[in-house]
């Protein structure tokens, strides 16, 4: 296996069809790659779902975690490059993520390389956007298993197990690490940005979505869905399926008005 592959463990590379749509999914904090498998097992040939797993992070758990966005983001950009083999792009983030998969589109359009022709962000403002955290690292264990408490997406019996926190909170706190490393200095991308929240999710409300057009020069789509912080993994296969029409039904659109 090439080094970029360890970004990308649960795919092969190469098996996507030559013209296929390839979605890169980055994922929120205290995440890992796996919270795309389902994601990854409704891929076809012309649209394939593929989960990135961080340095650090689930199957890449004995590398050394990378606490800068910018620095992750070269990487991320790099590895995605390779690994697309000139096949189109599209990213996806969700909260943490969306800060990852904005920084890293935006690393591949600096660099000239193949880069995202959508952005597809859910549960978190924009980057041009400095709100104050309800957490941050400076906070002890509890205030931690609050904030998960809270954003949900956590089984309970997982919450109250204080043995596996232990050992699961160190990790969570990389996460939240790399999110306070992101400062905004301006960066601007120039693929459409779509947006999406959940309707009981009050730290990234749909009223709030707006901002992200500040950071592209093409155009935002905001929707909203049902749902708390983690709406996209709540609705299930309904919400993948609605992914890739969207995504399929841009690409098409953008492919004639070029023609």
């Amino acid at each position: 296996m090439n080094d970029f592959e360890n970004w990308f463990p649960f795919n092969k590379f190469g098996e996507a069809g030559k013209d296929a749509v390839m979605i890169f999914c980055f994922h929120h904090a205290g995440g890992s790659a796996a919270v795309y498998r389902k994601w990854q097992l409704q891929s076809d040939y012309n649209t394939v779902f593929v989960p990135v797993e961080l340095p650090g992070k689930g199957c890449r758990m004995g590398e050394k975690y990378i606490y800068d966005m910018t620095k992750l983001s070269e990487l991320a950009a790099e590895a995605v490059d390779r690994f697309a083999d000139g096949r189109r792009i599209v990213f996806y983030g969700h909260s943490m993520g969306a800060a990852v998969a904005f920084r890293t589109a935006y690393e591949m359009e600096k660099r000239n390389m193949n880069s995202p022709e959508i952005l597809i962000v859910s549960g978190r403002h924009s980057p041009c956007v400095h709100l104050p955290d309800r957490f941050n690292t400076s906070m002890d264990d509890d205030a931690l298993i609050n904030e998960l408490t809270i954003m949900g997406g956590t089984p309970e019996n997982v919450l109250k197990n204080r043995e596996l926190m232990k050992y699961l909170i160190p990790h969570i706190r990389n996460d939240y690490k790399l999110n306070e490393s992101f400062n905004y200095n301006g960066e601007m991308i120039s693929v459409p940005v779509y947006a999406y929240a959940g309707t009981l999710d009050h730290d990234a409300a749909f009223n709030m979505l707006d901002d992200w057009n500040n950071v592209t020069t093409a155009y935002l789509k905001k929707r909203e869905f049902e749902g708390n912080h983690f709406f996209l993994f709540n609705l299930g296969s309904q919400y993948v399926t609605m992914l890739k029409k969207r995504i399929n039904a841009a690409l098409e659109n953008k492919a004639g008005q070029s023609a």
